[in-house]
């Protein structure tokens, strides 16, 4: 039983030399600092705390995304983006930064935290990475819908018209809305280019994809040259032109459509 006792206590004084550093309930080493750049690898989550148990997301990290790295500990990189700071996995992160020589030692990361704590991003920073990703999301959708009619379809089944000219989007309310269009909008060909398009010209059909052409040598009939198939739709009068728009229409949700700046109708 004595020399029972004697090992346990032998376990306990060997255990009490080796020193333990906690942080965020998790054992970290001593803390590298670094200096450089990296590049993150893969959406990644930022972390207050060297450790996944008991640590605060701070902020995404996007793929291909440039981050400035300043230190290291127990396979966490420091890396400040976007006026933040914080933690992330070693494994998530290309880095090209390198030692300074400088470090943390065994029972000093709370110092290190410290002298440099964690810090989500800030609104200055922030705020054009929206603003950026709202103008190339217009940009995506008004690709898609440049020229076409679009229908409301969480609405009541309004019919917009997006003019490929302005990349404005008009209310087209009923056949009179769907004459007065013909004439704000009409573009002016002769029969030389009239006929070029109906013997099945693409190349001129693309460049006019989306607008409505009328015969101003003749007696200004008015084509609808649909974005999508290039086919001229004939607009016989206001009526036809609302019926054959909207049967020829493209959905859209209110979000997408919000994208799409709305104005009046010119009057010619």
């Amino acid at each position: 039983m004595k020399r029972f006792i004697t090992i346990l206590s032998s376990f306990a004084i060997l255990a009490s030399m080796v020193p333990v550093v906690q942080a965020g309930d998790c054992y970290v080493d001593p803390v590298i600092e670094y200096a450089g750049s990296g590049t993150i690898k893969s959406g990644v989550f930022m972390r207050d705390q060297a450790c996944m148990e008991g640590s605060s997301v701070l902020t995404t990290l996007s793929a291909g995304s440039s981050v400035s790295v300043i230190g290291y500990t127990d396979g966490w990189y420091r890396v400040e983006a976007n006026g933040g700071r914080g933690w992330i996995g070693m494994q998530f992160l290309n880095n090209a930064a390198s030692e300074t020589g400088k470090r943390w030692d065994w029972g000093e990361y709370h110092a290190y935290m410290s002298e440099y704590p964690s810090k989500g991003p800030s609104a200055s920073t922030s705020a054009p990475n929206q603003s950026q990703n709202q103008t190339q999301n217009r940009a995506q959708i008004m690709s898609r819908v440049r020229g076409y009619i679009l229908l409301q379809v969480e609405e009541h089944g309004e019919a917009w018209y997006v003019d490929p000219v302005s990349d404005r989007r008009y209310y087209m309310k009923d056949g009179p809305t769907a004459y007065q269009m013909m004439r704000s909008f009409g573009l002016g060909v002769s029969e030389t280019d009239y006929d070029t398009m109906a013997a099945g010209d693409w190349s001129m059909k693309n460049r006019l994809r989306g607008r409505i052409v009328l015969r101003v040598q003749e007696h200004g009939e008015a084509y609808y040259i649909h974005p999508d198939d290039l086919k001229m739709y004939y607009l016989k009068n206001g009526d036809e032109a609302y019926r054959i728009m909207r049967l020829y229409s493209l959905g859209i949700t209110n979000t997408d459509l919000g994208s799409v700046t709305a104005d009046e109708i010119p009057i010619k």
